[in-house]
């Protein structure tokens, strides 16, 4: 087999490529030595040279064909180059013999059914997610009663004011991609989000919110662009409160997906939606609130060392509604970071995953609420905080424990107050 050159990518660092090159001269002087070969091989590899890495395995086979680690590297590596069969002949090879290690059986099954899906039109996943939450401000209630209302001060009954409480909790997340197996990969994609919440005592805060998404994902600008996606779409929720149907939703969406680098991805996520609210008792004035949603949302996440990604977000929301006091602009911002390591030494799990994100929400209203006060308009802004921790379980489960702390500062004490929120739950992919 021909010698393949190393070719150097923009990705690699300029020391790693040095080694990539080196390697292959050592290769070339000792061509017998499978320990050389794996080296350049695990180099190309880094530096995305997967042809090269795959000249240098195969050659080891040649040497010694009982290498099923290398067979099973050989299959990943195919794998990236989406050349499926190739990949499950190397793969199934990988585990022939007695003498396989368990791990190389393990992972060469998740590979085989990796590509068994990517090789059928329709390919599903998702995620399930519930758990108990503590919040010492479950209703997002000022913690004192005074208030300011018709344009002087007033008294907020006890009813309306801080109040804590626990819930239980469940999201899931489903996803089915029908894949027509055409040369551009242009697909289509749903996506379907159900998420619920039951309280302990303040049941008028019972939630239950559904969101489906259906758009096709593609290609963007293929002849200028390389590895960007984007994904327009329809997009219908409907909300439930206090066992009573709340609102709905209906309108389009638009994603865009793109890899600038090796280490940095962004996305951004634009939609405008009509909300159509229901009255009911209690809930009399709800249609005003009737209007139309347009949110922006930009994500940026950037892996700064193998174990620690940086992570930014900056969205934009403007409501119209029937009423203008009802009505707002929202702009967002945070910042994060999210660290991989490893358990503690008594505890044998996997590498666990802690992230703390910091955001800061700023919104106005369009219009004074006359009930409050007839001439100043409301304004809000908000710190949030949240440090989350994820400890990996068996069998796709993981169990994660969240603390977050929002402080709200209001031009009214009205909208003022602070509140604490912890959760611990169970999730589960597939």
């Amino acid at each position: 087999m021909p010698a393949i050159q190393p070719r150097a990518q923009t990705a690699a660092t300029g020391n790693v490529l040095q080694q990539f090159e080196q390697a292959f001269e050592h290769m070339l002087l000792d061509p017998a030595n499978l320990d050389k070969s794996f080296k350049y091989a695990e180099l190309g590899i880094q530096v995305g040279d997967y042809e090269a890495a795959i000249s240098a395995l195969e050659r080891m086979l040649l040497y010694n064909p009982d290498l099923p680690r290398v067979r099973l590297e050989l299959g990943v590596l195919y794998m990236r180059l989406g050349s499926y069969a190739i990949a499950r002949g190397y793969l199934t090879r990988a585990v022939q013999g007695d003498d396989v290690p368990d791990d190389v059986r393990a992972r060469v099954a998740v590979f085989l059914d990796e590509i068994d899906n990517r090789l059928s039109n329709h390919r599903f996943s998702g995620s399930l997610y519930g758990g108990l939450r503590y919040q010492d401000n479950t209703n997002a209630g000022p913690e004192r009663a005074a208030i300011r209302l018709f344009d002087d001060d007033g008294e907020l009954s006890n009813e309306f004011t801080k109040k804590a409480d626990f819930n239980a909790f469940m999201s899931f997340n489903f996803r089915h991609v029908y894949d027509p197996q055409v040369h551009s990969g242009d697909v289509l994609q749903t996506d379907f989000l159900l998420y619920a919440s039951q309280q302990k005592n303040q049941h008028q805060l019972d939630l239950i919110f559904s969101e489906l998404t259906v758009g096709p994902r593609a290609q963007l600008l293929r002849e200028y662009m390389e590895n960007a996606t984007w994904r327009p779409h329809v997009i219908a929720s409907v909300v439930s409160l206090d066992d009573s149907p709340y609102y709905y939703t209906y309108g389009i969406g638009f994603d865009m997906d793109k890899q600038f680098t090796a280490k940095t991805h962004g996305s951004l996520t634009a939609s405008y939606v009509h909300k159509k609210y229901r009255a009911d008792i209690g809930r009399t004035t709800a249609r005003q609130q009737n209007g139309g949603e347009a949110d922006v949302e930009i994500n940026v996440r950037h892996r700064a060392l193998e174990s620690l990604m940086l992570t930014t977000k900056a969205g934009y929301s403007n409501l119209d509604a029937a009423a203008s006091l009802n009505g707002n602009t929202e702009f967002t911002f945070a910042v994060g970071a999210i660290l991989t390591h490893p358990s503690p030494d008594n505890i044998d799990t996997g590498p666990w995953t802690t992230s703390l994100t910091g955001t800061v929400i700023y919104s106005s209203y369009h219009a004074p609420d006359e009930a409050v006060d007839s001439f100043q308009k409301r304004r809000d802004n908000e710190l949030r905080g949240t440090l989350l921790t994820s400890v990996p379980l068996r069998k796709g489960w993981s169990a994660t424990s969240t603390v977050a702390r929002s402080v709200v500062d209001s031009k009214f004490l009205n909208y003022t107050y602070t509140n604490w929120a912890i959760s611990i739950g169970a999730s589960k992919r597939f």
